[in-house]
């Protein structure tokens, strides 16, 4: 819009033409990639990509930490079975 207020002040019509041109070729545009519903990025396979390995490596996280969590509950556990597998043993003497 500045462009063409430059181009009025100047006179310059070829360049208003053009510009009116590069105006209409927007809108049109604009209005085919909201019918056809087409994507703002190019690459969106690749954005969705990205978010499968977020989401991959954020569950993979998860898994560690719980995995962390639930060992020393099962070695605690193992320890207390093992006393008692020792008390057992004792006791048949």
């Amino acid at each position: 819009h500045i462009q063409m207020a430059i181009a009025e002040q100047k006179k310059n019509t070829p360049s208003l033409e053009l510009l009116e041109v590069w105006h209409h070729q927007i809108i049109e545009a604009r209005i085919y990639k909201a019918e056809n519903k087409i994507p703002d990025a190019q690459n969106e396979i690749e954005l969705a990509i990205a978010d499968i390995e977020t989401f991959v490596a954020k569950t993979e996280q998860r898994q560690e930490v719980f995995n962390e969590t639930k060992q020393p509950v099962q070695q605690s556990n193992s320890k207390e079975q093992k006393q008692k597998d020792t008390d057992n043993q004792l006791s048949l003497f």
